[in-house]
């Protein structure tokens, strides 16, 4: 046996690390995934060091019959951060979607582990000693090195994504759940690249034998995983995995300015399914309510319905269909599909359904919602190829009568839960709201009214004091939009309105006052003029002079010397 220091102090570390990841596993209450995940990385990260250990202290000589235990963990391990990354962030569809492609290089190898040690077993007959060594040494490690390189730049792009989408989450929940995980990702890219120039040096110095130019990067990963293992403990227990967690009073704050603005809507039993998930449901619903706040056309209504669900709900095919009396049909007024998750087209040739057929025709007839989980097992829609497995069809009512059906398809089975459900609910309830107003010349039912008690300008101007989004150089109506949770159009009209200004004279007001605020701390009396309006948020001279001089009425060297004087 070959023992140093070195191996002793990995092997005894990685087993420390695998042991308490597998009792954490088995004891462990909690059963989401993001757990799971968690300690399967570090289960399998560490399996890859002491399976190499096991050759370097040569028990493999000893006990032959070690290595049919041995599987490519390596090219398991980044699958398994990667599938972390995405139930932690809660784009589990974006794991889901990929896992198949992610999994197809561990599975390549594990074949070829297998004939290897078939090999083995029949005395070398397949490859020679010469094959299998450069099969193990050279094309498992330089493709395991690329891939653990590329999975962690792009896990590092699907943070970056999440954080710019911000979403139904304040900005402060964003940066405190992702702050950590993306310096992770920086320090597994380093490590990478640690490991390319450790392959490297076998190359440049051919003396250079054996794994011990390799304990160095070793004892760097072990110390890696017991970081990761700390702070993600740290992390998981603050979130347990799930964003319905509202310690951030920030958010709390939000949630609460977004169901003041769906109380007016809603009456107290509808909103009972709010609560039920009121994060991520207010945030989906306050965008619906304030992108039909301008129209006044059926068609434009269906269509805007239509189109949000897809882009809000990442469905793969939304449609309505209303019910035409005369013929018992229902006929399709709007289809939208996202088949390749990358571009949401409209559908113009739908085939009109008969009433009393399928599925749609079974909501109308009870006038109460059909949840399929897998439409290959529905005799009665009569479809000899089925491209979607799930379905989720809800009736829309005007007056109390079935008008027509909101109806969603996805290719995956049991795709729709509970929350799709009440989200549907509440969205046909929207639609009866607006379809009843445009049907109704009195107008005493307002989506989305604008008036001075108006939660979304609440939340704006909270927005604005206490997080100070106005700093951000880059802001937009789009960003601010976005970060609402509402459309872009009724919050330009919500600005003009109660803000009695434009966009552009709104944000810069607050940052006016940011200025000026600085100007009178004696902390930035070394600041220049033009150094403190940049850390307020202008990108440049010319507009805020202008916006200084437009709000205060002097220039900002002439503010400046004002405030000298009088103090």
């Amino acid at each position: 046996m070959k023992i140093n220091p070195y191996n002793i102090i990995l092997l005894i570390g990685c087993l420390g690390i695998v042991v308490f990841a597998v009792l954490k596993l088995c004891c462990c209450k909690k059963k989401e995934k993001t757990f799971r995940f968690f300690y399967y990385f570090l289960i399998t990260a560490n399996l890859v060091i002491i399976q190499i250990l096991l050759i370097d202290f040569r028990i493999t000589k000893l006990y032959p019959w070690i290595l049919i235990l041995y599987t490519p963990f390596e090219f398991l391990s980044p699958v398994f951060f990667t599938a972390f990354t995405c139930y932690y962030l809660e784009k589990e569809e974006i794991y889901n979607r990929y896992r198949h492609y992610l999994l197809i290089p561990f599975t390549v190898f594990f074949v070829v582990y297998s004939l290897i040690k078939i090999n083995i077993l029949i005395d070398y007959s397949i490859f020679s000693k010469s094959t299998v060594s450069f099969l193990l040494n050279e094309v498992d490690e330089n493709f395991t090195v690329i891939f653990c390189f590329l999975l962690s730049i792009w896990n590092y792009r699907i943070i970056q994504k999440y954080e710019n989408s911000l979403g139904r989450l304040s900005f402060v929940y964003v940066r405190k759940k992702t702050k950590w995980i993306k310096n992770i990702f920086v320090v597994l890219v380093l490590l990478s690249v640690l490991w390319m120039l450790t392959i490297t040096l076998f190359f440049i110095k051919e003396e250079i034998t054996g794994h011990s130019a390799y304990y160095p990067i070793w004892m760097l990963y072990m110390i890696f995983c017991y970081v990761f293992l700390f702070l993600g403990m740290k992390h998981l227990k603050k979130v347990s995995g799930s964003v319905n967690n509202l310690e951030d009073p920030i958010q709390k704050k939000i949630t609460n300015f977004q169901l003041s603005g769906l109380g007016h809507i809603f009456s107290e039993r509808e909103l009972q399914l709010v609560h039920s998930n009121p994060i991520s449901i207010t945030g989906i619903l306050s965008y619906f309510a304030t992108s039909l706040f301008d129209k006044n056309k059926r068609d434009d209504v269906l269509s805007d319905i239509v189109e949000n669900c897809i882009s809000q709900l990442q469905l793969q095919e939304c449609s309505i269909y209303m019910i035409c009396k005369e013929n018992k049909i229902l006929i399709p007024k709007a289809t939208y599909s996202n088949k390749n998750s990358c571009e949401i087209t409209k559908r113009k040739k739908q085939t009109p359904i008969p009433i009393g057929e399928g599925i749609l025709g079974k909501v109308v007839r009870l006038g109460k919602y059909q949840c399929i989980e897998n439409l290959s097992g529905i005799i009665g829609d009569k479809k000899k190829d089925i491209a979607r497995k799930s379905k989720l069809s809800v009736p829309i009512f005007v007056r109390e009568k079935v008008v027509g059906v909101l109806d969603a398809e996805h290719d995956g089975k049991a795709y729709f839960k509970s929350h799709h459900i009440a989200l549907f609910l509440l969205i046909a309830k929207l639609t009866e709201i607006k379809l009843s107003q445009i049907n109704t010349s009195t107008n005493t039912v307002v989506l989305s009214n604008i008036t001075n008690d108006n939660a979304y300008f609440k939340e704006l101007d909270f927005l604005m004091k206490e997080e100070k989004i106005y700093v951000d150089p880059n802001l937009g109506l789009e960003n601010i939009s976005k970060r609402l949770q509402i459309s872009s159009n009724y919050l330009s009209q919500l600005i003009n309105k109660l803000g009695g200004c434009n966009f552009s004279d709104y944000i810069n007001s607050y940052r006016v006052e940011e200025v000026k605020s600085k100007l009178n701390d004696p902390d930035y009396d070394n600041y220049t003029v033009l150094g403190i309006a940049m850390e307020c948020g202008f990108n440049s001279k010319s507009p805020f002079y202008s916006a200084f001089k437009k709000h205060t009425g002097v220039s900002p060297k002439e503010y400046r010397q004002q405030q000298q004087i009088v103090s």
